[in-house]
């Protein structure tokens, strides 16, 4: 469904800091970040958003409520919006469904579980966006179509909507998982972290209006990229990679062996564990750099989660995780129930470095970093090594440009 009206924004919005910095995982200022409020939705029918490349990074854009919270869910952006397209992408699997109110829409309501779609597509936009992007992209029409018929009118406070009934991106796919596994714990709760994205823009722009004072102080320069936690908040980082593996049931992945270090006290963390589902297969461990042998003391997923609290536990009062990659973290929301605000390090050397450097080694080798030895066992800890040293390179640069000695 689409994310707001074509209509004008009624209310200014206010994300600014002292310093503005940006989380790189939901990719809102950290003043309105929104990922502690976000619960990890095991939903069972998998979602796909088509979004237009203008919803992006629109900072109330809500198709990352469906990114971060949902397990099963996955944006694409339509980058050739303007195109016409008549032959569907790669990623398109079938028993997918359309949600959009077209003529030939049948209510997904009314329909019985057996004609229920099993992956749903939801386009991302504004009602105008969304139309264009569905006259265009002619293989959408050969989709089986459904609707929605909302009782209540939408949420979206800071976008009119054409008509009452009209409800945002994420409203459209709670109401729609809703219907379709109505028994899936966490999807109000998607709503609750919606609603207080609304209520915290509202305070804000309360608090901003009619304030015509001048505007606070920027960062230097160099330093406006990087994130807050990667420099007055370093001593608190704690740096993690995790190896894992998906059981060949398809279900959800499990750590294989989890490894960390926090780098203002140095202390480390590294414990295998044996999946629940069994071991991976031996192709998989030699891509690891793992041998059966190392499992020989590996523990339980439990008992894994429970080391790792004790770990964090040391690790001061306020540990912010940092990873090069999403997935470590999002596997350890989904091992321990604990929601996280990470530093995504790729996203900030990308945007302070460019977008050159697609994977941790290119960044290690673009900028001559010197690995420190951790001791931890194969591609695990050559990982975090390197994770550390971005973490490290990052902190130092953003600290000479604060002193004025360079530009970042």
């Amino acid at each position: 469904m689409k994310n707001g009206a074509a209509a004008r924004e009624i209310l200014p919005i206010v994300t600014q800091e002292v310093f503005r910095t940006e989380c790189y995982r939901c990719h809102k200022p950290e003043l309105t970040c929104i990922c502690t409020h976000l619960p990890l939705v095991h939903n069972r029918t998998e979602v796909i958003v088509l979004q237009h490349p203008r919803e992006r990074l629109h900072p109330i854009g809500t198709a990352r409520f469906a990114r971060l919270g949902l397990e099963r869910s996955a944006v694409h952006v339509a980058w050739n919006a303007g195109d016409q397209e008549a032959q569907p992408p790669d990623w398109l699997e079938p028993g997918t469904g359309l949600l959009y109110p077209s003529a030939q829409a049948r209510d997904l309501q009314s329909l019985p579980a057996h004609e229920h779609p099993s992956r749903l597509l939801v386009l991302d936009g504004t009602w105008h966006t969304a139309h264009t992007l569905y006259r265009d992209k002619l293989w959408l029409h050969g989709l089986p179509h459904y609707r929605l018929a909302p009782e209540q009118p939408g949420r979206y406070r800071l976008r009119r909507e054409p008509r009452h009934d009209y409800v945002s991106t994420i409203e459209a796919i709670v109401e729609a998982l809703g219907i379709l596994e109505p028994e899936t714990p966490g999807l109000q709760e998607l709503l609750r972290a919606f609603d207080a994205m609304i209520d915290l823009q509202i305070d804000l722009a309360s608090e901003r209006k009619g304030d015509k004072r001048t505007r606070k102080r920027r960062r230097p320069k160099g330093m406006r990229r990087i994130p807050h936690a990667l420099i007055e908040g370093y001593s608190h980082l704690v740096v993690v990679y995790g190896e894992s593996a998906r059981p060949a049931s398809g279900d959800a992945r499990e750590f294989v062996y989890l490894v960390a270090e926090a780098l203002g006290s140095g202390a480390r963390f590294a414990c295998l564990s044996r999946p629940s589902s069994g071991m991976p297969e031996a192709e998989h461990m030699q891509h690891m750099g793992l041998t059966h042998a190392d499992f020989a003391q590996a523990v339980s997923p439990a008992e894994l989660c429970e080391r790792w609290a004790a770990f964090l536990a040391q690790c001061g009062d306020a540990p912010r995780l940092a990873s090069w990659n999403q997935r470590t973290v999002d596997l350890l929301v989904r091992a321990t129930g604990r929601a996280h605000s990470p530093v995504a390090l790729k996203g900030a050397y990308r945007a302070v470095h460019g977008t050159d450097a697609l994977s941790l080694e290119e960044a290690i080798v673009q900028r001559g970093l010197v690995l420190s030895s951790n001791g931890f066992l194969g591609r695990a800890g050559r990982r975090l090594a390197g994770a550390v040293a971005v973490s490290q390179m990052l902190h130092a640069q953003a600290r000479a440009a604060q002193e004025g000695r360079v530009n970042v």
